[in-house]
This record gives C-alpha cells, structure tokens and sequence, in this order.
C-alpha cells in the first residue's frame, strides 16, 4: 500500500495528491494485482474496477521505473 501510494502520489497525473484513506478504500472495492521481480520486490501494480458480471475497468496500471525494459509485463 505505502509502495503504490508513494507512486501514485508522486509520478502518476491521474492521482496526484490522493489521501492515503481515499486510495485504501478504493484497493479495497476492486481486484488488485502486483507485478514482481524475480527476486520478489514489487516491480508494477494494477487494479480492475468491476461489478463482477458484466463490467471491468482496468486502472491505475503501472511498472516502478527501475523495473521498466526488463520483459517484466509480458
């Protein structure tokens, strides 16, 4: 949480400024997926925004910078 909060706080325009309380309700209403490295350190994030019959939305997908270029989101 603190990861993707520091992300989408800082590097992302869609949110920017978002209050830790606002973005942990909204991960708690949708589907969440990490993207990891091989070594295990968290490497991107998206969440899937849905009514889980016949609508999905997918946002705020992201890869870290440091992680970016290595095949990671094949």
């Amino acid at each position: 949480m603190d990861r993707v909060h520091g992300y989408l706080t800082r590097d992302a325009y869609w949110s920017t400024g978002i209050p830790p309380d606002v973005l942990e309700q909204a991960l708690s209403n949708s589907l969440c997926f990490g993207l990891y490295a091989p070594d295990g350190a968290q490497a991107g994030f998206c969440r899937v925004i849905t009514d889980r019959a016949t609508y999905a939305y997918l946002a705020d997908v992201f890869v870290f910078p440091e992680h970016r270029g290595h095949g990671l989101g094949m």
